[in-house]
């Protein structure tokens, strides 16, 4: 334990990158100790060890350290510098117990393990009890007791997993390769043209095989499915790095750990770059197949098409990865999954979608940490498809003279990709152009005449992100054939009014609520005679139930109108298959829109809803229209 212990030289050129713009490979080097030579392989190790969260560059001998994903980061870094803190960490205690139990050779007893770590022999108890719920997850066991002494049980691959998933840092920083394998560890990136992402996975599945297989626990037999890696092309990739590896290291590397090691390969995270890849590993039909079908469904069910664009190969590709890691029992972290559903709903939306198709077809179960990397490629494609912008047409009407105009005007000018076209009316002399209206009217005083352009009251000086909010909501409102009402903002709250809510009976089943609400919109005039039929048609192959609370029958409506109803169960509801109902938001979409965003927006509002179960339970004691608004206009804004 000592050799991985007792100096963490990474952690301290960390450190010294992190306190510095540039930091010196000469530097760094003196610093340590050490040859300048160390501290370039230090430096692409501790670039391996940052999983992609972030990178240390290098331009002629200086370090610079980028930051990706500030939240990722800190996790990695922090296990990093742990190690400074030896024993005075649980974790790290744990790592500890853990690696001398894998390694011993006899029975360990608690004394030992508690007078090597210097603490006493209750926290070593503690410790060891948290350690057996953890490894419990993969079916290992720490066998034995505590006067007779303690050893490890379980299988090999288990093992292996579990030093990947949970203490590699704490345990490999320093681990001694030799300078022959990690040439060809290097060179194996450079012909892959592999990123540290990728290659971070690879690398940290060969430190652990030659670590096990060097201290005599290879890799015996394995269960049935890792047998079809031999015929994976990954194997290929693999096996002729492997012989190379066996030269430099002098034995023979067996077959089993072979497809161990075709699992870094087989599962990697997608690379930056995909087209060495692509030479040497092709996506099956059956993969392709899958994700034609996830984009169906996700159309099908919220009638939103992903329109592909030139990372569409990349997800294609991170699937197809994806499906081999969950099949192989290989899981990654992602920090940002929690973001994910909070900030970009309607993608998360979409990767639970992806995963019911994924899951049924593939026999596998999806985890959070892969949904949020779902969700972060659906979020760019909703992203990206959204309409260009196009020039704008802006009217000011002010009444405290040009300059506060010309003020307004510049503030307006940074909320646009494309400038806008500007013009200016004062005291009142203001007047459209029937044939050629303007986008957007901004007034700062009282406008008592109408216009065809939706207008926006500003303060002189504005909030920028309210404004832009405001804006926004102004153009998917007019996309969708409404108009936004001054004081409110959300889409989903301008798109009802008093005729679209309704009190529901809680003594009616469900289906004839839903087509009580249909009858009633469809004699004022906003939906079909047949959109009805079309949601229970639609209900017989896919569930209407967004959550447990919340139903959201929706449909096509074949009147060209963006249709939405909003209704409540006062009390609960006696149907026996949707008595946990609590809301029905229902949704009329019409053939023809301009594009999807409108609906990917409205999507957004209406998933506000449904995270909040308290919020649920006060709108479902709402008797009206007025008293909804009131109280997220006044109590609780969850459309922010």
């Amino acid at each position: 334990m000592k050799l991985f212990f007792e100096e963490n030289r990474i952690s301290a050129i960390l450190k010294s990158i992190e306190m510095q713009s540039v930091c010196s490979v000469e530097k760094l080097a003196s610093k340590l100790n050490v040859s300048t030579k160390t501290i370039r392989n230090d430096i692409k190790e501790l670039n391996c060890l940052l999983g992609g969260y972030a990178c240390i560059s290098s331009k002629k001998g200086d370090y610079k350290l980028i930051v990706f994903d500030q939240k990722g980061y800190l996790e990695i870094r922090n296990k990093i510098f742990q190690q400074d803190d030896l024993f005075n960490s649980s974790q790290t205690r744990m790592a500890y117990l853990f690696w001398q139990l894998m390694d011993a050779k006899a029975p360990y007893l608690i004394d030992d393990l508690s007078e090597e770590m210097k603490v006493g022999r209750t926290t070593t108890i503690s410790d060891l009890n948290k350690l057996r719920k953890i490894i419990g997850k993969y079916q290992l066991k720490i066998k034995g007791k505590a006067n007779t002494g303690l050893e490890l049980a379980g299988d090999e691959l288990q093992i292996r997993l579990f030093l990947l998933e949970n203490i590699y840092e704490q345990i490999y920083l320093n681990f001694p390769l030799g300078q022959a394998a990690r040439e060809k560890l290097y060179n194996f990136q450079k012909k892959l043209s592999l990123d540290a992402l990728g290659f971070g996975f690879f690398y940290r599945f060969f430190v652990v095989m030659i670590h096990r297989m060097e201290s005599g626990h290879p890799m015996k037999k394995l269960p049935e499915k890792y047998q079809e890696l031999y015929v994976n092309q990954a194997y290929t990739i693999v096996d002729e790095f492997l012989d190379e590896i066996e030269e430099v290291k002098g034995y023979s590397i067996p077959k089993e750990e072979r497809i161990f090691l075709c699992i870094s390969v087989a599962g990697m995270r997608t690379p930056a770059n995909t087209q060495e890849i692509e030479q040497r590993i092709s996506i099956s039909e059956d993969t392709a197949d899958l994700i034609i079908e996830m984009l169906d469904r996700i159309q099908e069910e919220m009638d939103v098409t992903i329109i592909a664009n030139e990372l569409f190969d990349d997800f294609v590709y991170h699937v197809f990865f994806m499906i081999n890691r969950l099949k192989y029992g290989f899981h990654i972290h992602n920090s940002m999954v929690d973001d994910f559903k909070d900030q970009y709903s309607v993608a998360y939306k979409m990767a639970e979608i992806g995963k019911e198709v994924i899951e049924k077809r593939e026999d596998i179960t999806i985890t959070e940490d892969e949904m949020g990397f779902l969700a972060a490629y659906f979020g760019v494609f909703l992203i990206e498809q959204e309409p260009e912008k196009k020039r704008c047409k802006i009217a000011i009407v002010c009444g405290s003279g040009k300059i506060i105009g010309r003020l307004l005007e510049n503030q307006l000018k940074k909320l646009f990709n494309v400038e806008p076209e500007f013009q200016f009316f004062y005291d009142g002399d203001f007047q459209e152009d029937v044939y050629h209206p303007f986008d957007y009217v901004i007034t700062t005083t009282d406008m008592d005449f109408d216009t065809k352009s939706p207008v926006i009251f500003m303060e002189e000086v504005f909030d920028k992100t309210y404004i832009r909010r405001k804006f926004e909501n102004i153009k998917y409102l007019s996309d969708a054939g409404r108009t936004i009402r001054k004081g409110i903002d959300s889409i989903f709250l301008n798109l009802l009014d008093e005729q679209r809510f309704f009190v529901l009976d809680e003594t009616m089943s469900y289906e004839e609520n839903v087509e009580m609400m249909a009858e009633a919109l469809n004699s004022q005039g906003e939906l079909d005679d047949g959109f009805a039929e079309r949601v229970r048609q639609r209900e017989r192959y896919s569930t209407m139930i967004l959550d447990q609370n919340i139903a959201f029958p929706h449909t096509k409506n074949l009147l060209p109108k963006l249709v939405l109803a909003l209704g409540v169960y006062p009390k609960k509801s006696q149907d026996l298959e949707y008595g946990n109902v609590k809301l029905i938001i229902m949704l009329g979409i019409p053939e023809v829109m301009e594009n999807d965003t409108v609906l990917v927006k409205l999507y957004d509002d209406i998933l506000a809803v449904a995270k909040d179960s308290e919020t649920i339970e006060k709108i479902r004691r709402m008797k009206s229209y007025r008293e909804l608004l009131l109280y997220i206009a006044e109590e609780n804004n969850i459309f922010k």
